[in-house]
């Protein structure tokens, strides 16, 4: 199986507004455990990078100007390798990369390349998901540059790999597969700290504490968690 993994850098994080900076992307082939391809490239959307994020990422606005390529360039070396992939893997690419990759692709006038998704963040089996690095340290290993879109695209790969390793492919892509359910904690003022400890976000204009997890997951959270859960409608990433 060809699996393509993928990180973006972005000038900030409004999927509308913001922009991609930087692309890191792998195709790895499964059935050789091995990377086939991998480049990162900087792309240049003539929007300037604010001074925060160049202190997060250390991209600057030089860089850019120097090493980008035009948007539809980058946009088209992406588009190679989701196109030659069977699935689609990262870390939050569903809440957050893909909803860069779709907006990009229609500025661009392309047609966004939909395969099966391997998310990090809810797809692992038996891994808390958490900060990228704190993922790799728990699982041995260091990202050595952090918020560099390669390393980060790499650092999401060795994860999958391990977890492939333990489980099997195949239970891997099962619980890919399942669908992905938004889970509310029925807590109150004072209680709503469990909510907290159990990685709950809290949702300002439904006013709800919630949980994005895969379906296999709402009966272990049922039984676990101090409080009452339920399912309500997905709520969409912003």
């Amino acid at each position: 199986m060809l699996i393509a993994f993928f990180d973006f850098e972005t000038t900030g994080l409004d999927r509308n507004q913001d922009r991609v900076t930087e692309v890191g992307a792998i195709l790895y082939t499964t059935g050789y455990k091995r990377v086939v391809m991998a480049e990162s490239f900087f792309v240049d959307s003539e929007m300037p990078i604010p001074k925060i994020v160049t202190e997060k990422t250390k991209i600057t606005n030089g860089m850019i100007e120097k090493f980008g390529l035009t948007s539809p360039d980058a946009l088209a070396k992406l588009q190679n390798y989701f196109d030659m992939a069977e699935a689609i893997s990262g870390k939050n690419i569903i809440e957050f990369d893909n909803p860069f990759y779709e907006n990009w692709c229609l500025r661009e006038k392309e047609e966004p390349i939909r395969k099966q998704y391997i998310d990090l963040e809810t797809d692992l089996i038996d891994v808390e998901p958490k900060h990228l690095g704190y993922m790799a340290a728990d699982a041995g290993f260091l990202n050595p540059f952090p918020h560099a879109a390669l390393a980060d695209a790499w650092t999401a790969l060795r994860l999958f790999e391990l977890n492939m390793d333990k489980y099997g492919l195949e239970k891997v892509i099962e619980r890919a597969k399942s669908p992905r359910v938004c889970l509310q904690a029925k807590v109150t003022f004072d209680t709503n700290y469990q909510a907290k400890e159990r990685k709950y976000r809290w949702e300002p204009d439904r006013k709800v504490w919630y949980k994005i997890c895969k379906e296999p997951d709402v009966a272990i959270e049922a039984k676990e968690a101090p409080f009452d859960v339920a399912k309500i409608d997905m709520i969409p990433t912003h």
